[in-house]
């Protein structure tokens, strides 16, 4: 076995000093947070990394609340739909312009660059009045409406399309096979890692969202616990503990999705 020098010995253990210092960083306000779900009005008031006795308690009054389990349905809900929608989306629009030629293709995806420039909230205003105007206020559709498309991960997906180049479907049509058949069985299995990622991102997104669900629900069956979470009443009340473990429940979806899909996001950084 080959011995390691001292200077290489040194900046081994830095790498790993180094590694393991960022690694708690990042770790830190996710644990921290956890512990302080279990402590008591008198724990806050002192400073303190663990509780000095675990108040579980706060985890009861969190899920008793009234609309608690419709606010994480709806959350859950509404980011499983945009993100199936988006994906779908995104998969046919890039196929579209990647693989077909019709005139106009150029001028669209000319657009779709520029979409990239519109902020958000410029918009808000217009898709608030469309929304309000077909009458999808109070609904998981209007909830989403405005993450049904993303500029941004549509010029991921066709730069994963155009790598395939134009041969591989002709020879495709060539053997009989259609448009979706072509989709489903090469361009989806090849682009795999990236249509997870964005599949992943739109979850994410969609069920952290705040100002738009804000915007248009106001019943209290229909929003979600983003919104939700600031009228429980534990803020108001000086409830930090019940506050601290309503976010830990409400981060559990969250966590588990990265922990399930931690490799295919990175096979999909690694290929790009």
């Amino acid at each position: 076995m080959k011995k390691r020098r001292p200077l290489d010995m040194i900046k081994y253990v830095a790498r790993k000093v180094i590694l393991a210092a960022l690694a708690l960083a990042v770790a830190f306000p996710i644990l921290y947070m956890v512990s302080s779900s279990l402590f008591s009005a008198r724990d806050f008031n002192q400073i303190r990394l663990l509780p000095e006795t675990p108040v579980w308690s706060n985890y009861l009054k969190a899920m008793g609340h009234r609309y608690f389990l419709s606010y994480i349905v709806n959350s859950v809900g509404t980011a499983l739909l945009a993100a199936v929608i988006r994906t779908v989306v995104i998969i046919l629009a890039a196929f579209a312009l990647t693989h077909l030629r019709f005139r106009g293709r150029n001028l669209i995806m000319a657009a779709l660059v520029l979409t990239l420039f519109i902020p958000q909230e410029a918009l808000l205003y217009q898709n608030y009045r469309t929304v309000a105007a077909l009458g999808l206020l109070d609904t998981w559709l209007g909830i989403i409406a405005t993450s049904l498309f993303s500029g941004a991960q549509m010029l991921l997906v066709m730069g994963s399309f155009m790598a395939l180049g134009y041969e591989t479907y002709d020879a495709a049509r060539i053997d009989g096979a259609s448009d979706l058949r072509y989709i489903h069985s090469v361009l989806v299995p090849i682009s795999g890692p990236v249509i997870i990622t964005i599949f992943i991102q739109t979850l994410i997104t969609v069920f952290n969202n705040y100002l738009w669900p804000l915007l248009v629900t106001n019943k209290p069956r229909t929003r979600t616990i983003q919104v939700g979470i600031t009228m429980l009443g534990f803020a108001e009340s000086g409830d930090t503990g019940a506050q601290m473990a309503t976010i830990v429940l409400i981060s559990i979806p969250f966590l588990a999705i990265l922990a399930i899909a931690k490799k295919k996001i990175q096979n999909a950084l690694i290929r790009r």
